[in-house]
């Protein structure tokens, strides 16, 4: 996915994204949002998978998700961040 976003100073930019669900059968899902210059699509679903088997071992009736923002967080606010 990708999305435009307006800095603090007035800048737009359109920003990188990836969200992946990889146990639906438990729901919810469970999973955090990872900020990185580097973060691609299968590194979100290996991570989403991950997340799952973590659950799992706990036994935590979550299924496993992920998201992933391409951005370098320390370019951002934290206001900005929180905005994303």
């Amino acid at each position: 996915v990708s999305f435009p976003f307006q800095r603090d100073d007035g800048a737009l930019e359109v920003i990188m994204g990836y969200r992946a669900h990889h146990n639906s059968h438990c729901t919810p899902l469970k999973g955090g949002i990872r900020f990185s210059e580097s973060v691609d699509l299968q590194e979100i679903e290996a991570l989403a998978a991950l997340m799952t088997f973590k659950c799992a071992v706990v036994n935590v009736p979550f299924g496993g998700a992920k998201g992933g923002v391409r951005i370098d967080p320390h370019q951002y606010s934290d206001d900005e961040l929180e905005r994303i």
